[in-house]
């Protein structure tokens, strides 16, 4: 069985955030990082929150929760792990890919 990682990107608190899954979070991140994914007009490439599961269904399930949640719940549970909303993965792209 693989990991499955929910992630939450941000730019800056209370600016928008993109939410996804992936089972490897670090090419993921070079490549939003290195603008290969856009999130719109906004920069949105600071990792804020993480949640492994064990399974891409569990992961899948999780991401449409967090997506119709209200924006303060996002807000609250971001804070509750990450009270600064600091960067969990403070690396550029090409130290990523590296």
């Amino acid at each position: 069985m693989s990991e499955h990682i929910v992630y939450i990107l941000s730019g800056a608190q209370p600016g928008p955030v993109f939410i996804n899954s992936t089972p490897d979070l670090l090419r993921r991140m070079a490549q939003h990082r290195s603008g290969r994914i856009k999130q719109s007009q906004f920069r949105i490439d600071r990792l804020v929150y993480v949640e492994s599961y064990d399974c891409a269904f569990k992961a899948d399930a999780r991401v449409r929760a967090l997506k119709s949640a209200s924006r303060e719940w996002l807000d609250a549970l971001i804070t509750s792990r990450n009270e600064n909303w600091e960067d969990l993965l403070p690396l550029k792209a090409s130290q990523i890919a590296a």
